[in-house]
């Protein structure tokens, strides 16, 4: 199962990806703006990314460009109506992986997924490993310091975000926005509980949390797991 990020501006397109990308068992977030694609896109995350190259705010080219800028490193495949070979060639060159025109067949959208996955480092690597905090996405596990600890899957998408941004602070808002998906509706004791449930599974008594606490900015990893054992 991949995280995908779909950044498509037509509510039909976009809902008939979702349903055929989650039909192949991958979890998906849609944006419908361009701009706030790629501000999701830039933070990292996810496994892959399509994106539609004529949108509102941010055209597709404009996000390729910028990410690849920004150092993202996420596969991108672009979807167009425009079929024109120098159109394609600009769009691979803005910094998409893979190009795909409108109309297409789901059978043939989902092999060119699947293949850009394969060549996904993310997807290989099921390891992750951040200090003295080691994630496996293949068991949804935290090894830490020779203890492992099983993770709901909310509690490891958070987990994995601070992982990701090991010395930002994020307030409860942008969790939501970031790791919850966009499609529901998540209050803020949604997201302390789930930070709270970590917390009792990692954390031991009388040391330091998992995830400090700091008024006004949020919540982030502690810096006493950032440094290696």
């Amino acid at each position: 199962m991949a995280k995908i990020l779909v950044i498509e501006d037509d509510p039909l397109m976009a809902k008939a990806l979702q349903e055929c990308l989650e039909a192949d068992d991958h979890r998906v977030e849609s944006r419908s703006d361009g701009l706030e694609g790629f501000e999701l896109l830039k933070f990292g995350g996810f496994d892959l990314a399509l994106i539609d190259r004529q949108l509102p705010s941010m055209e597709g080219t404009e996000i390729c460009q910028q990410a690849r800028t920004a150092g993202c490193k996420t596969p991108i495949l672009m979807l167009t109506q425009l079929s024109a070979i120098r159109d394609k060639a600009s769009g691979l060159d803005a910094g998409a992986d893979d190009y795909l025109s409108k109309p297409f067949d789901a059978i043939e959208l989902l092999a060119r997924v699947r293949a850009l996955l394969r060549r996904s480092t993310s997807l290989f690597d099921n390891q992750k490993q951040v200090g003295r905090l080691s994630l496996n996405a293949g068991t949804s596990t935290l090894t830490i310091d020779g203890r492992t600890v099983q993770l709901l899957p909310r509690e490891f998408q958070i987990l994995e975000f601070f992982m990701r941004h090991p010395n930002t602070y994020f307030t409860v808002e942008q969790l939501i926005k970031h790791v919850w998906n966009s499609s529901t509706e998540v209050g803020n004791e949604a997201v302390k509980t789930c930070i709270s449930r970590l917390r009792s599974k990692v954390d031991l008594r009388d040391a330091t949390s998992l995830i400090e606490t700091s008024k006004g900015l949020g919540y982030k990893l502690s810096e006493t797991f950032l440094k290696a054992p």
